[in-house]
């Protein structure tokens, strides 16, 4: 499991150079946390949960999706958004200063930009949730057990 984790992510960080790991986004996450409390500003996580139905499990495919998805979210973010490997299957991109009504805009917008690429096609299925602060947790903890372990709204 450790190794497939290692693969996807360095797949990301190879892919493009802006997709951090998760120990690194969840550092910059805390500090964002903080700034937005001191500043009393939002910040919003839109994840993206990666859902393959691969009757037979082939890694270029894999591969190639991984280039596809993270060239599109360091194409459709901007250069103050923060996108992440969290886990497995698992993608965030924290927007500082941004609220829910902004955060549904920018999900909507990756929504729209990966139907363009049929990803049914692919055999994966993309489940996308978003996090908000200070309304979806007050704290950095609240904010990833929300992210990583519960179910999309």
């Amino acid at each position: 499991m450790a190794g497939d984790r290692e693969t996807l992510m360095g797949e990301f960080r190879s892919s493009h150079g802006r997709v951090l790991d998760r120990d690194l986004f969840f550092f910059l996450l805390d500090l964002e946390v903080k700034r937005a409390r001191r500043y009393q500003n939002f910040l919003c996580l839109i994840l993206l949960k990666i859902k393959p139905f691969l009757k037979n499990d082939v890694q270029e495919e894999k591969d190639a999706y991984g280039r596809i998805l993270s060239d599109i979210l360091t194409e459709e973010t901007r250069d103050s958004d923060i996108i992440g490997a969290l886990e497995i299957n698992h993608l965030a991109v924290l927007l500082p200063y941004a609220d829910s009504k902004a955060g549904d805009h920018v999900k909507s917008r990756f929504e729209d930009t990966l139907r363009y690429y049929d990803v049914k096609d692919r055999e994966f299925e993309i489940i996308f949730d978003q996090v908000c602060f200070p309304i979806n947790g007050a704290d950095t903890m609240d904010l990833i057990k929300r992210a990583l372990y519960s179910e999309p709204a």
